[in-house]
């Protein structure tokens, strides 16, 4: 028969292997809820039959007590890991202060009242109990997909907890020694048995870990094959030559009569020139250049027929070897209808064009003729204020068809990156300034606009220039850096704007002459998302602030001369 060392021996040696695994399985594989607490109960299993081997060699309280107390303490763990992977609930922390008395006891019976019996009764009060809530635990959730795995973890536990029953009865009701390390047979049994439960118990924890993540990964492939089967857009895996996967929707439309894409090359879907160019693509992924946007193609059916995409393709791994992920868009109607609306816009911009050219031929004739007729009438008051008028609506009506120009340029081009110190001075250079001073505060500013943007400070230098007053002397642009973004402030020391006018100085049509600039400038400015406000208090020159979001505003480090 074994020696009380040995058994403690071969019980520290099969949970300090037992951690190890598990932790080696927490390191590279997925794990869930409960797990790390039930591989650090191992560890203080461990360290607690560690004590009970060296009884003898250290004092009794060590040995004994405390090793009794981390036994304790791994049984409780592991209730509560079970709780966290069954229930997604840990104990209350408050629980762990049932081990106050369970210690008190111990040391009361290792130092004052020595009573091995008594220790071990403790040690299987407390330790039964936990047992078997564990394996209530265990047996009352409802995952059967895992029902056996269950039942052996929590037959386990039940052994366990009727093993301690018996031995704590036994030495009860049974004279003689029945220490750890005394002659009762029953010890042996006893050690052999725990042997094997902490083996079948830590196994049956770790297959319920690898059950759920197996369970969850067929989940996840069903979640997403369900998603790619009912995709309007093709799906298509392959190894970057041939077809290994085609969702429904590419097989009904490009499949051939026996219904299926698999085996196939991809290029032989795809025109000459879009297999070329699907070709770079995934060369491209192949040495890892990874293409961060949708490229268009062209495919061609068996009809001949042939459809403009868009397509991504991604990297992935399938079955262990290195595929491609090509989701294709088909764009056709789409396209169709954009080239439609093209040519409609062409259309309308020739008429527009044409309309205004005659018009405003129109509008030159007639006010030639009124300066005639304005010679002719010689200097009746009456005649000279009717055809000073209608000279007034002339003009007007010429403002507004150089407006309708300007508007029907704008967002016509693509926004690019503008110096604003630039677009300033271009528009000082053709207003007539007077005395009145620009100073701008920097001149490495550049923002992403429509190319009109530098229209938004000719008209806010010419509105200041029409409404400041005489008594004007300068506008001056600062820019600063704020949460919102950069604010570009304009403001002058002119009269200001009136409280009442405020609220409708963005209209359309608001204001004294055409009323179309503020209108203009906010509609040029909203194309990159630029707001504008203005903001000047009572008795102050106007003042607008234009808000550029982050990342359409820029310091280039370059300056641009004042002038």
């Amino acid at each position: 028969m074994p020696d009380i060392r040995t058994l403690f021996l071969t019980l520290f040696l099969v949970n300090t292997v037992l951690t190890l695994m598990l932790f080696t399985f927490w390191r590279s594989q997925k794990t869930h809820d409960g797990f790390r607490l039930w591989m650090l109960s191992l560890l203080v299993t461990s360290c607690g039959y560690f004590l009970y081997m060296l009884e003898g060699a250290v004092p009794a309280f060590l040995c004994s007590t405390v090793a009794g107390l981390l036994i304790m303490l791994s049984v409780m763990m592991r209730l509560d890991s079970t709780r966290m992977y069954f229930q997604s609930r840990a104990l209350p922390r408050i629980t762990y202060s049932i081990l106050v008395p369970g210690i008190l006891l111990l040391f009361w019976f290792m130092i004052i009242d020595d009573s091995q019996i008594m220790r071990g009764v403790i040690i299987g009060l407390f330790i039964v109990p936990c047992f078997v809530a564990t394996a209530l635990i265990a047996i009352r959730s409802r995952e059967p997909e895992t029902r056996s795995l269950r039942y052996s973890f929590s037959a386990a536990l039940l052994v366990t907890a009727l093993l301690w029953t018996m031995m704590t009865v036994h030495a009860l009701i049974t004279p003689g020694d029945h220490s750890l390390g005394g002659p009762d047979p029953i010890n042996t049994i006893f050690f052999i048995v725990t042997i094997l439960m902490d083996i079948v118990l830590t196994a049956s924890f770790l297959m319920l870990n690898m059950a759920r993540s197996q369970g969850e990964l067929k989940q996840s492939e069903e979640r997403y094959r369900n998603l790619a089967d009912n995709l309007p857009d093709y799906v298509l895996i392959h190894d970057r030559e041939f077809i290994h996967y085609a969702n429904p929707a590419a097989t009904r439309l490009l499949g051939p009569a026996e219904g299926t894409l698999a085996g196939q090359s991809i290029y032989s879907i795809l025109t000459p020139a879009s297999a070329e160019a699907a070709r770079e693509i995934i060369d491209a992924i192949r040495r890892d250049e990874f293409p961060d946007h949708l490229s268009e193609i062209d495919i061609q059916l068996r009809d001949g027929t042939i459809r403009h995409c868009l397509i991504k393709t991604v990297r992935i791994e399938d079955a262990g070897l290195p595929s491609g992920l090509s989701v294709i868009t088909d764009i056709t109607e789409r396209k169709a209808a954009e080239d439609a609306l093209s040519r409609a816009n062409k259309k309308l911009t020739i008429l527009s064009s044409i309309t205004r050219h005659d018009i405003k031929n129109q509008l030159t004739a007639l006010a030639a003729y009124l300066e005639l007729s304005k010679e002719e009438l010689g200097t009746s008051p009456t005649a000279s204020e009717y055809l000073t008028s209608e000279m007034k609506i002339v003009e007007t009506m010429g403002h507004q068809l150089d407006f309708t120009k300007v508007y029907e340029d704008m967002g016509t081009t693509a926004p690019a990156w503008q110096n604003v110190n630039a677009g300033i001075r271009r528009a000082v250079a053709a207003l007539p300034m007077r005395e009145v001073r620009v100073d701008v505060d920097r001149t490495d500013v550049s923002v992403y606009a429509d190319p009109l943007f530098e229209k938004v400070f000719y008209n806010l230098i010419d509105n200041a220039l029409k409404y400041g007053g005489e008594a004007m002397t300068t506008i001056r642009i600062t820019s600063e850096e704020t949460g919102a973004g950069l604010v570009i402030t304009c403001e002058d020391d002119g009269a200001g704007i009136a409280v009442g006018d405020k609220a409708r100085l963005f209209e359309r049509g608001f204001g004294k002459h055409t009323g179309l600039g503020l209108f203009l400038t906010r509609e040029i400015l909203a194309i990159t998302g630029i707001t504008i406000a203005e903001t000047s208090g009572p008795d102050n020159g106007a003042r607008f602030e234009l808000v550029v979001p982050k990342g359409a505003y820029r310091f280039t480090g370059e300056t641009v001369p004042p002038g």
